[in-house]
């Protein structure tokens, strides 16, 4: 790991830490893989370069893990296996979270964990009310995970990504 690393949380099998540059490779295989962003409207993968993604790496705040990339890494220097991200909670004290791992790391209760380390964070170290998550609707690993990590369903909505973005998205039900 980097000196420009920093771990925020860790769990039984990983650390997760702050995105650094030599990550942008990993972030733009993942964010451009068909079978990871499908199920969040971008069925041919995100349309973006290495260089804004490094560009992002570089802008985020560096005093605060909310909002930023944060990168699943398999303790003692093993690999990065995907990324996670959480945000502050909102005037009414949700907060949101996000979990994309690699393909080659699915299946192995990675996301699960990765999962209730956010959730256990965000209520230790915020005031974090209740933790929201919108996952498709089709897509069943996700929201076994959040299940797994106490989640229920308090509703279904669809989400259109602006008409400046519509011939390269999907709407999501979630």
């Amino acid at each position: 790991m980097d000196a420009e690393a920093r771990v925020v949380m860790s769990t039984a099998r990983l650390v997760i830490r702050t995105a650094q540059l030599a990550d942008a490779e990993i972030l733009y295989r993942l964010w451009r893989d068909p079978r990871v962003m499908r199920n969040v409207g971008f069925p041919k993968g995100l349309d973006i370069s290495r260089e804004e993604i490094e560009d992002s790496i570089v802008t985020q705040n560096a005093g605060s893990e909310y909002g930023k990339y944060l990168m699943a890494q398999i303790r003692a220097g093993g690999p990065t296996i995907g990324e996670c991200k959480m945000v502050l909670p909102d005037e009414a004290g949700i907060s949101r979270t996000d979990v994309k791992l690699c393909p080659e790391y699915w299946g192995h209760k990675y996301g699960v964990e990765i999962k209730q380390a956010l959730v256990d964070y965000l209520f230790s170290h915020t005031d974090c009310l209740a933790v929201e998550g919108t996952p498709n609707v089709n897509n069943i690993a996700s929201i076994k995970m959040q299940e797994a990590v106490g989640a229920v369903r308090v509703g279904e909505e669809t989400y259109h990504f602006p008409e400046s973005r519509a011939e390269k998205t999907s709407p999501v039900h979630h």
